[in-house]
């Protein structure tokens, strides 16, 4: 057989095991028909298959609903093999063995030395090794990983610098995938725990340190250097006891099991155990009180990202976490106590119910997706003699919304932002771009191609050799409008259908109680746009207020008051006679930054927006991330000091009041005006006077006023390092009125991230000032549209 064609019997072959493993059983006859292979092709290779073990045929039973003979049924085969799970902890490894259909087959904990990984790695080797036929083996680790090489850790600090996938690999012959064991913890609660159904979840495991997973619009996120989750390290007090990353004050250092478990040993004079901790709190008011106090502690970080990323669902995890315990209400209190009142009441905190198993079952989810079309009955049962909670059967991977389904969404916009990027490209070159299966290239082209999102086109130049088929974008038809409402007033930017800008226009507005003349005057300027540009244009909005990415409404108690409790698209189509888009200005300047401006190039990427209305926009894998209820970004109203000035959405100490015009007033007091022009006119700001003159004094070159942009910027970098180091960016991109008389709030932003985030993530950060100017959110909008 030629090369070529042993590899197509292997693909056809595969295509017959995997069409088995997802129907359970089926006949021959069906199989011809499910495969649309020749039926003297599937008898030859179900004869391989079943010589191999691989598959086995079982006599039907007659059901006398028809006549003749009844078919023999295919099935898996003892040598069909499975996948292995393990979990690599501080106290030993936990492996699991499953078949193909996800029933675990054995499931136990060893007593392995961890500490040593060269040792470790050659003991979980051996553990593996008497599994017999293995598919896929995937390994959770307590440490952050980037580039597949494991980061300093509190939990097992040997193993820094080490590439465990590699090493596992090489010892076991076949491929293996090591993660992060709180993104695995996530996996599991998504798929059989009590996140199933959630899109956006926050998983918190507290437990020897403490981890975070995040599940970002139904995707795992695992940042631009691999290392999102690193909650432990949110630096929570500045002058507090020295942490193992380098930091000072770290939240493991305050409100770890370890830090709690050693102060109620201290109170008491002996050691105390996780059990015996949680037993002491039902009925001690020491226990209670040290237990609660750490919870009030994580629930302060929590609430920081309540408000910065909008998760519907926050799971707690942990030997000290049971429900109605001091740590879990702890938690509570705080995240109503710091979080925007409408997260707070569409953030649902809960309780693991998988018994310690998440990250266990979670690996084990990710093994079987790495099987042939990994499809059927994922339910794994419980098999080990340890109580433990059995998950809920889950439906097949072409479920909606399933894991399969999200990954293939992910990929088309991973193709879509390629073609974007560069223009017409040949097929070829896509997959080596995205590093993408070329099959799946294929297929996702094709399906793209069907939905008129790209298209066959000429290629540029000639090379050697087959030609590879050019794609782009499919150009639509009409014009693209895309609008800004802000404080000077309305931008308007228009587009052809690629996206290439024809005219830039802006409309003086004030912006007062009432939003609906600003709304009702950005339809006027959209309607005179048609009249010019044909009505077949194609409009979006961008709003300084949240919206609901459901049913794209403001909140019923925005952070605004004059933007809430109605549908800004709806009113401007009232005018317009068409439909209308609209999304947040922060998350669509993110958007034109990330396509357009500073972060080209960037798939992960944080948007903030220095003014006195401070937003952020975030971009997670290349897609714009608002949100469970549309309130992701929301860092003007994380809280800096709990004492601190009213801010406009009712809380006292939030980040926007301490830029507000008003906080600079010390500084502008008895100062005269600038006895010359700035160097570069700054636009007018029609209803903020201090906060021009406080930018026309910092483009003069006055000292005290440059000083002061410098220490907004770091205050704005000091409070959104934990969403830093939980999100790990590749690039911030610092944009908004404060960087218009220089680098002083982008130099600002840059120090109190490299002075505050876990270094792990701050070696991979990049801060950079915005390069789209006022025209960024428009821009936004025309993305919006692309």
């Amino acid at each position: 057989m030629t090369p070529t064609g042993r590899r197509i019997h292997l693909v056809r072959r595969d295509l017959i095991f995997a069409a088995v493993r997802e129907a359970g059983r089926i006949s021959r006859a069906h199989l011809v028909r499910r495969t649309g292979m020749a039926r003297v092709t599937v008898n030859s290779l179900v004869t391989d298959l079943l010589a191999a073990g691989v598959l086995t045929e079982e006599a039907a039973a007659p059901t006398g609903d028809r006549a003749g003979r009844p078919a023999r049924s295919l099935t898996l085969g003892p040598a069909a093999g499975g996948v292995v799970g393990a979990v690599i902890g501080a106290d030993g490894v936990r492996v699991a063995e499953a078949d193909l259909a996800g029933r675990i087959l054995r499931e136990h904990h060893h007593d392995i030395d961890t500490s040593d990984p060269s040792t470790a790695l050659d003991a979980i080797a051996e553990v593996i090794t008497g599994t017999g036929r293995v598919w896929s083996t995937v390994a959770g680790l307590s440490a952050p990983i980037s580039g597949g090489v494991v980061q300093s850790s509190s939990v097992l600090p040997g193993w820094a610098g080490i590439a465990p996938a590699t090493e596992l690999s090489r010892r076991l012959g076949h491929r293996v995938i090591v993660r992060n064991d709180a993104d695995l913890c996530l996996r599991g609660e998504v798929e059989y725990g009590v996140a199933a159904g959630h899109q956006d979840v926050c998983y918190l495991r507290v437990n020897s340190g403490i981890g975070c997973g995040l599940l970002l619009g139904g995707v795992v996120h695992h940042g631009a250097t691999g290392v999102a989750g690193e909650i432990g390290h949110v630096q929570v007090d500045e002058t507090g006891a020295l942490c193992h990353c380098g930091n000072r004050g770290c939240l493991e250092t305050i409100a770890s099991p370890r830090q709690i478990l050693g102060a109620l040993s201290g109170s008491y004079g002996s050691p105390v155990t996780a059990a015996h901790a949680v037993e002491l709190a039902r009925s001690d008011a020491t226990a209670e009180r040290v237990m609660a106090d750490a919870g009030r502690m994580i629930g302060r970080v929590v609430a920081a990202l309540a408000n910065g990323i909008n998760p519907s669902l926050v799971v707690l995890d942990g030997p000290l976490i049971e429900p109605g315990g001091p740590v879990v209400l702890g938690v509570v209190e705080s995240l109503h106590r710091y979080a925007q009142p409408e997260v707070v009441e569409n953030t649902e905190v809960r309780v693991s119910a998988l018994g310690g198993r998440a990250a266990l079952l979670g690996s084990l989810a990710v093994a079987l997706r790495g099987t042939p079309v990994a499809r059927g009955s994922r339910a794994l049962p419980e098999s080990d003699p340890e109580p433990a909670v059995e998950p809920a059967p889950v439906a097949s991977s072409r479920a909606p919304g399933s894991p399969a389904k999200r990954e293939r969404a992910v990929r088309r916009d991973i193709l879509v932002a390629a073609l974007r990027g560069r223009g017409p490209t040949a097929r070829s070159d896509l997959v080596k771009i995205t590093r993408l299966p070329r099959a799946a290239v294929v297929e996702l082209l094709g399906e793209l191609r069907q939905d008129g999102i790209v298209e066959l086109c000429t290629p540029a130049e000639t090379r050697s050799g087959r030609p590879s088929p050019h794609f782009r974008l499919a150009v639509g038809a009409g014009r693209l409008i895309g609008l800004a409402l802000a404080e000077p007033g309305i931008r308007a930017v228009v587009a052809d259908g690629t996206g290439h800008v024809e005219e830039t226009r802006s409309v003086p507005f004030p912006m007062s109680h009432d939003s609906h003349p600003m709304l009702r005057a950005a339809g006027d300027l959209a309607v005179e746009l048609l009249e010019r540009y044909g009505s077949d244009a194609r409009i979006a909005v961008s709003v300084p207020s949240p919206v609901h990415p459901g049913t794209g409404r403001f909140g019923a108690r925005s952070v605004l008051p004059m933007f809430s409790g109605f549908d800004p698209a709806e009113e401007i189509a009232a005018a317009v006679g068409r439909p209308v888009r609209a999304e947040n200005n922060a998350q669509l300047a993110a958007l034109a930054e990330m396509r357009r401006g500073a972060a080209r190039g960037a798939r992960d990427v944080l948007y903030l927006k220095a003014d006195q209305h401070t937003g952020a926009g975030i971009i997670a894998g290349g897609r714009m991330h608002r949100g469970a209820i549309g309130y992701a970004g929301e860092v003007g109203h994380l809280n800096v000091r709990e004492i601190g000035p009213l801010c406009i959405c009712g809380s006292r100490g939030c980040l926007s009041a301490f830029l507000a015009p008003a906080y600079f007033g010390a500084l502008l007091e008895n100062r005269p005006a600038p006895a010359k022009p700035a160097t570069e006119p700054l636009p007018a700001a029609l209803d903020k006077p201090a906060e021009e003159r406080l930018l026309r004094l910092a483009a003069d070159g006055d000292r005290p006023a440059q000083r002061a942009l410098l220490d907004a910027g770091r205050l704005i970098g000091r409070t959104v390092a934990p969403l830093c180091d939980v999100l790990n960016p590749g690039v911030v991109v610092v944009g908004g009125r404060f960087v218009e008389p220089g680098p002083h709030v982008v130099d600002g932003v840059r120090e109190a991230l490299q002075r505050h985030c876990a270094p792990s993530a701050a070696a991979g950060l990049t801060v950079v000032p915005a390069e789209l100017g006022p025209d960024a959110e428009a821009l936004g909008a025309i993305e919006l549209l692309l």
